[in-house]
């Protein structure tokens, strides 16, 4: 029995987002306080359903506008220090009074697909899906979908190369964020979708060598209850008919977000009139879907965030439950004793507290904050309505609005110094803003802060699941014990590796690899660079030149000259060099698939957890004699992905194949 429990456990622990785990604090013996209001603002703006976002100092809202009074939907951005209004934008084309699909934030890079600049997007009852300036509200692309009835009500989320999916009223799309063009889309005009978010479902198999092979695609409920399920491209690959699954009668719907949990199946919230049902369902062996568990519940659906469902959470009118796995079937680990929960369900963390909030919709409405079953909170705002919206929070700032276009945020006065420089940075300004708020030196806080500590969670779990698996009496819950861990190594190292590249990683100093650089060998060519030029060098050993070069010479393909060198340095029997142009955000990954397309080499690009990484260039294969692929800029050893390092005009990018580099 102990054994299960701790299995229990970890499962739960493995169903919740790091970022803001269940937190099940032995420690606390009263409720929680929450940071005090630090400013309020009447928004103007209509109807407020969906939490707000908050990112990088601002306080961004939607609304849904009124009808009555002429006022249009769309969105306001605060600075998230002082209140001040920065812009407002109008979407002029949504006239229902309401707006639900939540607000995603996209951020920029250098990928093909992503923005120049971080995006704000949003989906409409118009049936448009908008993506606007982080800093400046300026409408930078649309893209208009079919909407028969109510448009967009559901939320999508971004990709990690910039692309970004999200459900539309008949089905699905998928658009490049940079512009917004149509990459792939699914649609039905019999479709219909109401407030369905879109979840994430993932597989994995292991063959007899133990190689894992995965897989993943999106997941979406429908109005007439079917779970439509897409592989990675958008691409439907699956329609089930959950209330047959079920063998329900009625009229039911799917409007909440489904749940996916790794070899646990997936969660779906059923909601009719008067009441609801949570179904667990999977596949079996033949790939045909299977009815795990059918729960009752009382009416009323709330939905989590779209993505992987690590929240296996549902609410109604009659609380919310969080639910565990034993033995085979799902059983009430945990009841929030909220009530009127119809809206969305998210995460807020402050200081040590990591809580659920959950919106409860009475004409006196507040958000029910809770640690864990014992110790709660409520958030009362100053101006009551009934509300939807969940909280948005970033860890330090908290906001949260309702239907009475009513915005209050929270945080703690100490932050107020990280608060205003972030927005500061975010907004490019300098300006000293006003506030009363006690103005504390930061600067070691923010040291502090600067490595995340939530990177250290996954391995944490991992090691757990690993310990406890050493004790499992049967050979099932050891594996699905192991399978967890190995999840959670795979979510810590990819964290690592973002966190290693946005945060650790700099400059790489000039001159300190003690490596060959080209331009040092011919002055001429840094000489010869125009004012937006790079110079990209090739260093190949003797076993691994190519044809184009010989022994102590250096070749410039552009114009067909070559130089000899007296004593070729180690590693570099021959060099082959390339001036490319750039442009404002081209990265040492652009200017090097660049020089080898001009070359007509064949080459290998390998994503890998700390980024992208030149693998092979022609018969120099990665690997090859314990020779890697590695670069320095400006003579410095390069740290960090290719995709990830800015290149300036005049820079020198030097590539070396050499030995124990990796």
């Amino acid at each position: 029995m102990r054994c299960a429990l701790l299995i229990l456990a970890l499962f739960l622990l493995a169903t919740f987002p790091t970022e803001a785990s269940e937190g099940r604090h032995s420690e606390w013996i009263s409720d929680p306080i929450l940071p005090d209001v630090q400013w309020n603002a009447s928004v103007d703006i209509g109807y407020i359903s969906t939490a707000p976002l908050v990112k990088d100092g601002l306080v961004i809202v939607k609304g849904g506008g009124d009808p009555m009074t002429g006022e249009g939907a769309g969105l306001v951005a605060y600075r998230a220090d002082t209140g001040v209004e920065i812009w407002r934008t109008i979407h002029s084309a949504s006239d229902r009074g309401f707006e639900t699909a939540p607000l995603a934030h996209v951020s920029s890079s250098t990928d093909i697909c992503a923005p120049s600049v971080d995006l704000v997007v949003t989906g409409w009852t118009s049936g448009y899906l908008t993506a606007y300036d982080l800093t400046t509200g300026i409408e930078l692309w649309n893209q208009s979908t079919d909407a028969p009835n109510w448009g967009i009500t559901g939320g999508g989320f971004a990709l990690a190369d910039g692309k970004i999916v999200w459900p539309t009223e008949t089905g699905v799309v998928e658009v490049c964020a940079f512009n917004g063009t149509i990459l792939q889309q699914h649609h039905d005009s019999d479709l219909r979708t109401y407030r369905a978010n879109l979840g994430i479902w993932f597989d994995w198999e292991s063959d007899a060598n133990g190689t894992i092979t995965t897989s993943l695609g999106w997941l979406q409920g429908t109005e007439s209850a079917h779970l439509l399920r897409y592989d990675n491209n958008s691409t439907l690959i699956e329609d089930i008919d959950v209330v047959a699954l079920a063998n329900l009668s009625g009229t039911w719907r799917i409007r909440s977000t489904p749940i996916s949990m790794v070899g646990q199946g997936v969660i779906v919230h059923l909601h009719a009139d008067g009441e609801s049902r949570l179904i667990r369902m999977d596949w079996n062996e033949t790939g045909t879907p299977e009815l795990l568990d059918s729960i009752p519940m009382s009416s009323g659906t709330a939905t989590t965030a779209a993505g992987h469902g690590y929240l296996s959470a549902v609410a109604g009118v009659d609380g919310a439950v969080h639910y565990g796995i034993l033995n085979g079937s799902m059983f009430e680990a945990i009841r929030w004793n909220a009530s009127h929960v119809v809206g969305e369900i998210r995460w807020i963390q402050w200081g040590e507290v990591n809580a659920i909030c959950l919106p409860q919709n009475t004409d006196e409405g507040s958000w029910y904050i809770a640690i864990d079953a014992n110790h709660s909170v409520q958030w009362v705002p100053d101006q009551t309505g009934y509300l939807t919206a969940g909280c948005g929070s970033d860890g330090q700032v908290h906001a949260a609005a309702n239907d009475a276009s009513w915005l209050e945020v929270r945080y703690d006065p100490l932050d107020w110094n990280v608060i205003h420089a972030m927005a500061d940075s975010t907004l490019g300004t300098t300006e000293e803003s006003e506030s009363t708020e006690p103005q504390e030196d930061n600067t070691e806080k923010s040291t502090q802060q600067s490595i995340p500590g939530i990177i250290w969670l996954p391995f944490i779990g991992a090691g757990i699941f690993a310990m406890v698996a050493q004790v499992a009496v049967s050979s099932d819950t050891r594996r699905q014990i192991r399978i967890g861990a190995i999840l959670m190594v795979m979510l810590g190292l990819v964290m690592a590796g973002a966190i290693y590249n946005a945060q650790i990683v700099t400059e790489p100093e000039t001159d300190t690899s003690q490596r060959t650089r080209a331009a040092i060998l011919i002055p001429a060519l840094d000489e010869g660079l125009s004012e937006n030029e790079v110079l990209v060098a090739f260093h190949f050993p003797a076993s691994f030149a190519p044809e184009v070069c010989t022994e102590s010479g250096l070749y410039y393909g552009e114009t067909g000259q070559s130089w000899q060198i007296d004593s070729a340095p180690e590693g570099s029997y021959c060099i082959v060099v390339a001036t490319i142009e750039i442009e404002t955000g081209n990265t040492v990954e652009m200017v090097t698939m660049a020089t080898l397309d001009d070359y007509q080499f064949g080459y290998e690009i390998e994503p890998q957890t700390l980024g992208t990484f030149l693998k092979d260039v022609g018969d120099a294969t990665g690997g090859a004699d314990g020779r890697w692929w590695s670069y320095d800029l400006n003579g410095g050893y390069g740290m960090t992905g290719i995709d990830d390092q800015m290149v300036e005009p005049g820079d020198h990018i030097d590539w070396h194949f050499d030995a124990g580099q990796f």
